[in-house]
């Protein structure tokens, strides 16, 4: 089964899995804690509370110590989950925040919607500049690269008419734009991807490209400190028990809080808007600009954690013979 398109327009081209991964759902709860610390990253405030945090880290850990389906689960496997999840939950937030700043602020796309919104997400992150926003970024590459290989192993074919872009173009495109932001700091994941040292070098300029048209086009958006911030209202709905604890420890996180604040701090929105979690029965998220809302759905992470529990510890960087390699092109290369 695809992984979710992040359909902006409200559309998706998949159904839930139904399968539960039981067996990771406490490890999750107590990993999202774990990773707590990135509210101070996203608020980008330095004011947090870190003894705070802890308390609640171990106050978790005690109430987690013992469980009979944590008793095989090491501490490691279970961060490393957690980190997948979260950090794909909140790129699928933030790519939906792109289309919402697109409309809001009825701002030009050349180009395909989906792959700005994509852009946003990662220049964001990267502009945060921390090891944590920057492991957001590589969790989300791997997921496309995790998905490309769970599709092809469960005989699914990609959908060439849809309004994305393949799945393991859209992971070498964060890659990409990772590796054009700092060469230097990125090469090792553009080695372990094989991103030939050709593309790398294209690279700079597509992270240029793309960092400089989302900071030209909000520019005039950008809130200015006496200036009223607009309502971002969050909510997190019941998970209706098969997805209870997703509801919890997102709840616990307060991961759409941190982005929400940040979103109101950072722009002129012209219309309150609302950041919302629930069960949806299916595998999606999306903004809906008929209600000025982004949906993220608790089959969403689910389908994550699956994802991962099912093929992220073999997965293996991507064959060098790719479309794009300089022999390959030439061989195919068509005459104007």
């Amino acid at each position: 089964m695809a992984l979710l398109r992040f359909a902006g327009d409200g559309s998706s081209s998949n159904t839930a899995s139904g399968n539960t991964v039981s067996r990771f759902r406490l490890t999750l709860a107590l990993g999202i804690v774990l990773l707590f610390g990135w509210e101070p990253v996203l608020a980008q405030s330095a004011s947090s509370d870190s003894a705070q945090f802890q308390a609640r880290i171990d106050e978790i850990a005690r109430g987690l110590t013992g469980h009979p389906r944590l008793k095989n689960v090491s501490d490691q496997k279970r961060q490393q989950l957690a980190e997948f999840v979260v950090g794909n939950m909140l790129f699928v937030l933030l790519h939906e925040t792109g289309h919402a700043l697109v409309t809001e602020m009825e701002l030009p796309v050349l180009g395909r919607d989906e792959d700005a919104a994509d852009a946003f997400a990662v220049v964001m992150l990267l502009k945060v500049g921390t090891a944590m926003s920057h492991r957001v970024v590589v969790e989300a590459a791997k997921a496309w690269f995790l998905t490309d290989l769970r599709d092809k192993k469960e005989g699914d074919k990609p959908e060439l008419y849809d309004s994305h872009g393949l799945d393991e173009q859209r992971a070498y495109q964060i890659v990409c734009l990772m590796v054009g932001s700092n060469k230097e700091e990125f090469k090792d994941l553009a080695d372990e991807t094989n991103l030939p040292e050709e593309r790398q070098e294209t690279c700079q300029r597509d992270y240029k490209h793309a960092s400089w048209s989302w900071a030209k086009v909000l520019e005039s958006h950008l809130r200015a400190a006496e200036q009223p911030k607009q309502n971002i209202e969050t909510t997190y709905w019941p998970g209706k028990g098969e997805f209870d604890i997703y509801e919890q420890s997102f709840r616990s996180l307060r991961m759409l809080e941190i982005v929400a604040g940040h979103l109101a701090n950072q722009y002129v929105w012209p219309h309150p808007i609302g950041l919302e979690m629930a069960s949806c029965g299916e595998i999606n998220a999306k903004w809906q600009p008929e209600n000025r809302k982004t949906f993220l759905c608790y089959e969403l992470a689910q389908d994550f954690a699956q994802l991962y529990r099912d093929y992220g510890q073999e997965w293996n960087a991507p064959p060098k013979e790719k479309w794009w390699q300089p022999k390959f092109w030439k061989r195919t290369k068509r005459t104007p």
